[in-house]
């Protein structure tokens, strides 16, 4: 797809990080916050939430594809994420969440009706702030992160107490070259990603993800939604989905994507990730 990046805004409101950690790296290209905004004003806009280890970069297929239709579009980067592994092992869930809150507050003085998107643990987020929120309009669940990644008991007070002594383990990771990335410039930033991010397992922060994931699956409610899951995402997406059915019962909407995988948005089959895009794009016409 080709994107025009002239109409990209590399910037949200400060306040949005009022009260969080503030990073001291720099983020590199794929990790900057970004909006996209209509010369006209307009009513509705949608804000997106990136997943754990997330930047703001992944999705910029859905928030450009939205703007396309009509929206104002916000991306923000997550304190500690798109930076440095120094910045990450500083930030912790609050920070995330709060940042998520603080925006929701300031949208919420522009626009009529606030929409939600989130990728992952994003996804959770996005129902933990979400849900019972009356600004908040719709809500996205995109190959979402919930309880399936509880741990059992006896691991996760293992992990509680390696955390106290080793902040991170060495993880197994190569860059592949076979998803789709969209943001301005890729696939520049992989490697820098990677050695930052994808290469370690941050224990205390492992914890943290696994509990956002077990909150998100709790605050859910009646709201109007869609759930997007991409059937080749057996470790993630799958499970969460049968997690979102048993809460949600029969009102649950989901959209399932063939050949898809958690990365849905810039995924490794394009016809998957296109179907993922129009999904959001018809539930957004609703």
């Amino acid at each position: 797809m080709n994107i025009d990046f002239s109409v990209f805004n590399y910037y949200v409101p400060d306040s949005w990080y009022k009260g969080v950690y503030k990073d001291v790296g720099e983020p590199c290209k794929a990790g900057r916050s970004f909006s996209l905004t209509l010369i006209e004003p307009s009513k509705e806009c949608w804000l997106l939430v990136t997943g754990y280890r997330g930047y703001p970069g992944e999705l910029v297929r859905p928030a450009y594809d939205l703007f396309l239709e009509g929206y104002d579009v916000y991306v923000p980067r997550l304190p500690g994420m798109g930076t440095t592994t120094k910045d990450f092992l500083k930030s912790d869930s609050s920070d995330w969440i709060e940042t998520i809150i603080n925006a929701i507050k300031d949208l919420s003085t522009k626009y009529e009706k606030i929409n939600l998107l989130g990728h992952s643990m994003g996804a959770a987020i996005c129902s933990m702030v979400g849900v019972n929120n009356p600004k908040v309009h719709k809500i996205v669940y995109a190959a979402p992160s919930f309880e399936n990644l509880e741990l059992p008991w006896y691991l996760r007070l293992y992990l509680s107490f390696i955390s106290i002594f080793v902040r991170k383990v060495k993880a197994n990771w190569t860059r592949t070259n076979t998803h789709h990335h969209h943001y301005e410039g890729a696939p520049d930033d992989d490697d820098y990603l990677g050695e930052q991010y994808y290469k370690w397992h941050f224990t205390k922060h492992l914890l943290m993800y696994y509990q956002i994931s077990k909150d998100g699956i709790f605050a859910l409610g009646d709201h109007e939604h869609l759930l997007i899951c991409p059937l080749n995402d057996s470790n993630i997406s799958i499970p969460s989905t049968k997690q979102f059915k048993k809460a949600m019962k029969d009102k649950a909407n989901i959209v399932e994507i063939e050949n898809g995988t958690h990365l849905i948005f810039y995924d490794i089959d394009e016809a998957a990730e296109q179907k993922a895009v129009e999904a959001v794009l018809d539930f957004a016409r609703k």
